[in-house]
């Protein structure tokens, strides 16, 4: 009789609550005033990382490249360029503590997400993030399981072994018994001569 694989439908029913629990979480972060607040917050942190990221993967180093050195390039400016150029650095003389855009995308601040989108973006990270916990613990637990629990594999190795082992050590003792089987018979041919060779000369004596 085969056995029922029970740690497997044990596992498949953790998996199975596992969805629920993230299904509560995510009604808790809605409902909860603390835990809305706190996931609103970080929903926001979560939205301006994945911003960055995109942009980050998205960027084309290539094009921005050519850019600058198209804007590096000395060119002949017309009366209108020069004037624009003049009205920007006043503006610039004229407010030396504005703001300037950070260069680098990391440190770029994106638009932020409504409240409620960005608590769904946390809820979501975090639901999903408890089933992959779960998924996980059920993988090393797994893992420690069958590590502890012995090899069949290893087992008829070793029961294959002594099995060897008894049948050359029978082999051994067969050869052993017709070693000394044939040395009896040798025996029994030598002590055979000898009595033949005893009678005829019993005989040729009777003879002569």
């Amino acid at each position: 009789m085969v056995p029922l694989p029970l740690f497997k439908f044990a596992a498949l029913f953790v998996r199975h609550i596992s969805k629920y629990g993230a299904n509560w979480i995510k009604d808790q972060a809605h409902d909860h005033p603390k835990f809305r607040v706190i996931a609103a917050r970080y929903g926001q942190y979560l939205h301006q990382f994945n911003m960055r990221l995109q942009v980050t993967l998205l960027r084309d180093k290539a094009a921005e490249k050519r850019a600058r050195d198209k804007a590096a390039a000395p060119t002949v400016k017309t009366e209108e360029q020069m004037k624009a150029d003049e009205t920007a650095k006043a503006k610039e003389r004229a407010h030396p503590n504005a703001v300037v855009p950070p260069k680098s995308i990391w440190k770029r601040r994106f638009r932020p997400l409504q409240e409620d989108k960005a608590v769904d973006l946390f809820a979501d990270v975090i639901g999903d993030s408890f089933i992959l916990l779960v998924a996980a613990g059920l993988i090393m637990y797994e893992l420690v399981r069958n590590s502890n629990k012995p090899d069949p594999h290893q087992e008829k190795i070793a029961a294959l072994e002594e099995k060897v082992v008894v049948l050359e050590k029978l082999d051994q003792e067969r050869e052993e018994i017709e070693k000394k089987q044939q040395q009896r018979v040798e025996t029994l041919e030598q002590a055979m001569e000898e009595m033949r060779k005893a009678t005829l000369k019993k005989k040729f004596f009777s003879l002569a």
